[in-house]
C-alpha cells in the first residue's frame, strides 16, 4: 500500500482515543474490519457493538461526511429457505450473524440520529478468490492430497462476491443518494462443486471430487463454511445493483485464472498448517 501511496495509520477501533489521528481531515470512513466467523464469540460481539460505535462517534466528531459499512449476507442465517429477496426478513441463526445484524442497526440508528452523517450498508454475498481461507485454500490443499471432499449440498448455487467488486460496490455506495436500506451485492451464482471442479480443471490434475454425506471436518472446509454451503443462500436479482450504477467484473472463469495465478506463485499455501 505504501507503493501505491496510501497513507497507513494504526488505531484500535475499541480504543477511541487512537481513533483521533487517522480520522482527523477524512471524508468518507469505509467500515470493513471485523473478527471472522470462527473467532471468539466475544470478540465480533464487542466490536459490532463498542468498535462499531467508537468508529462512529469518532467519524462524526470529526465532521466525516459519508460512513459506508460492510456486511453479510449471513444475517439471513442458514435456516429454510434459499433465496433472499425483498421480502426476507433477516433471521441469525449463529452469534456471528446476530453481531453482524446488530451492527447494522447500531449503523441505521446512528445515521437517523445523525443525519449530517450519511450512513449507507453494504451486504455481500459470500467472499471467493486467491487467499479465501475458508473455501478457495482448503480446496487447493485437497487437490494436492488427490482427492477433494466436499460438504454435502455443495451442489447446490450459491451467490458469491469476489473482493474487488465488493470495493466497487462500497465506492459507489459512498456517491449513492439513498436511505439506510442495506444494498445488497453479488458477483454470480456458483456451486462450491462447480467451483472445485473448476480449479481442479485449470490444475490439469486427475483429482476426485466428491460430496460427504455426514460432513464432518475431514475435507478440511470448518463447519461454519459447511454451512454456508448446505445454506445456500443466494441473491434474487434486486434494485441494489441498478441504484449503484454496480457491474460486477468477475466470473468464475475469471475467478479461477486469478487463483490458479496465485497458486502458481504461491505454492506454500497448501503446505501450511491446517
Amino acid at each position: 500500500m505504501d507503493q501505491c501511496g496510501v497513507q497507513c495509520l494504526e488505531a484500535d477501533v475499541m480504543d477511541r482515543h487512537t481513533l483521533h489521528e487517522p480520522l482527523d481531515g477524512v471524508d468518507v470512513v469505509y467500515s470493513i474490519a471485523s473478527p471472522p466467523p470462527g473467532s471468539a464469540q466475544e470478540d465480533y460481539t464487542k466490536f459490532n457493538q463498542v468498535g462499531l460505535t467508537n468508529l462512529l462517534e469518532e467519524a462524526h466528531e470529526h465532521g466525516t461526511k459519508t460512513f459506508v459499512h460492510l456486511s453479510t449476507l449471513d444475517v439471513y442465517g442458514f435456516g429454510s429457505g434459499r433465496m433472499v429477496g425483498k421480502e426476507r426478513v433477516p433471521s441469525p441463526t449463529e452469534e456471528y450473524q446476530r453481531a453482524k445484524l446488530e451492527g447494522e442497526r447500531i449503523v441505521t440508528e446512528f445515521g437517523k440520529a445523525h443525519p449530517e452523517l450519511q450512513v449507507r450498508i453494504v451486504r455481500a454475498a459470500k467472499a471467493v478468490g486467491s487467499r479465501d481461507p475458508t473455501i478457495v485454500t482448503p480446496i487447493l490443499k485437497m487437490i494436492e492430497r488427490g482427492k477433494v471432499t466436499l460438504p454435502s449440498g455443495s451442489s447446490a448455487k450459491m451467490s458469491f462476491t469476489h473482493p474487488k467488486d465488493v470495493s466497487q460496490a462500497l465506492f459507489k455506495a459512498a456517491g449513492s443518494v439513498g436511505d439506510w436500506t442495506p444494498y445488497q451485492v453479488k458477483s454470480f451464482d456458483l456451486s462450491v462443486d462447480e467451483l472445485a471442479r473448476s480449479l481442479v480443471s485449470a490444475g490439469g490434475k486427475n483429482v476426485e471430487v466428491k460430496q460427504q454425506g455426514v460432513f464432518s471436518g475431514r475435507g478440511l472446509i470448518a463447519q461454519y463454511p459447511a454451512e454456508e454451503i448446505k445454506a445456500g443462500l443466494t441473491l434474487a436479482e434486486e434494485d441494489s445493483a441498478k441504484k449503484l450504477a454496480y457491474s460486477p467484473a468477475f466470473s468464475l472463469e475469471k475467478v479461477v485464472m486469478e487463483v490458479s495465478a496465485w497458486y502458481r506463485k504461491e505454492p506454500w499455501v497448501t503446505k501450511s498448517p491446517e
